[in-house]
């Protein structure tokens, strides 16, 4: 049964609300003087809840955000043996556990029950409005980067913070057995694709990244290789450089993504055209004994490469272009220079919305002239054509 008693400790007066039902663990909470009706409701709530059959936990209003994002980091990890020597691994992608630690430093203060929509829809307005601040370790900015420009979360990146939260705290409540209410559904999240990037290669740019190649102080071959085989595959960055010997099959022509490194969690294969199968060949060649990484001299995560690569293109002179716009043209060729359908390039690339991969198919509009001419046919067809004029 439920019942508000009211109590006084160490000079403090409260109601305590306790509901005890046999066959269930005595239930408990505190309230101020003036809050016997809160009190009471609350009480009132749980024993309802109780027989009811509900599950019922105060595990939220013990728990504050941090305590539950480390649970679950901790949760998602695999213990792997490497010779002879057992280590432990995450199984959330790199970007995944960054915006959990991100997460942690900006909300781990507040219990989940006292996480509201509220406070997270301002914590994501907020996000957007500040600057986000400089390395604490920084001494002095590197000529190549604009690195003293004041910056922003964009959208996107505040989206991916909500849902890194939302993924998390779920799974926490699903474990715990304890109700979230609609925290999560109230909340207006920034749109994915606010300002889309269309980037791509122009001109000689190809042609002058990988002459700029040169000019990096750690293997200027891995890194002409790295972008080759990344304009080749449309694979993305971490699962570049997550790549392992293991996972390639050159007889039958595809290289394996484990679902731990691919983004969506569900795996995939990505077929090799000859010419990547000839950028393989070369990393073969340069192979080190005892090393699972195919690209073993690169950085192993996608924020330290991206600064590399960002080194690459200031001496080439390609104007804001990312690592991941390889992705981005790779893809565009696929729709540009090859007879690939819409779901056979999604399931290279690993979009699970069609709408999404439409947005890469911004093809060049000379090249659909010629497909208009009949470039693209063959001289059989264009002759059958001819006989029916």
């Amino acid at each position: 049964m439920a019942a508000v008693t009211k109590r006084e400790r160490g000079g403090r007066v409260f109601w305590e609300a306790r509901v005890t039902i046999k066959g269930h663990p005595s239930m408990s909470k505190t309230f101020p003087e003036n809050k016997k009706r809160e009190a009471t409701k609350w009480a009132q709530q749980q024993e309802v809840k109780i027989r009811g059959g509900e599950k019922v936990s105060r595990k939220g209003e013990r728990t504050t955000v941090a305590e539950a994002l480390s649970e679950y980091l901790a949760a998602h990890t695999r213990t792997v043996v490497n010779d002879g020597e057992t280590d432990t691994v995450s199984t959330l992608s790199d970007t995944k556990r960054y915006g959990v630690a991100s997460v942690s430093h900006h909300l781990g203060a507040f219990t989940i029950d006292t996480l509201s929509h509220k406070v997270i829809s301002a914590f994501l307005k907020k996000l957007q409005e500040t600057p986000i601040p400089q390395p604490a370790n920084k001494t002095k900015t590197h000529p190549l980067y604009d690195g003293d420009r004041v910056r922003y979360y964009t959208p996107g990146s505040v989206r991916k913070l909500f849902y890194v939260l939302k993924t998390a705290i779920e799974w926490h409540a699903h474990e715990h057995h304890y109700p979230l209410g609609d925290k999560f559904e109230a909340v207006e999240v920034p749109p994915a694709w606010a300002a889309p990037r269309e980037r791509r290669l122009q001109g000689d740019e190809e042609a002058r990244l990988m002459a700029a190649c040169d000019g990096m102080y750690k293997d200027p071959e891995g890194w002409r290789l790295l972008i080759g085989l990344a304009l080749e595959t449309a694979m993305r960055a971490g699962e570049l450089l997550g790549m392992q010997w293991d996972e390639i099959n050159t007889e039958h022509r595809f290289i394996v993504i484990p679902k731990e490194r691919e983004k969506t969690r569900k795996g995939r294969q990505v077929p090799l055209s000859t010419k990547a199968l000839g950028i393989l060949e070369k990393l073969k060649k340069r192979r080190v004994k005892g090393e699972p990484r195919v690209f073993n001299t690169m950085p192993t995560t996608s924020p330290v490469l991206g600064r590399g690569f960002k080194r690459i293109t200031k001496r080439a002179e390609c104007v804001d272009l990312h690592f991941h716009d390889m992705r981005h043209e790779a893809v565009a060729r696929f729709f540009e220079r090859t007879t690939l359908q819409t779901m056979e390039i999604a399931l290279i690339t690993g979009h699970t919305e069609l709408k999404t991969l439409q947005r890469y198919a911004n093809l060049r509009p000379s090249i659909l002239a010629s497909k208009l001419d009949g470039a693209g046919m063959s001289k059989k067809m264009l002759r059958a054509m001819d006989k029916t004029l």
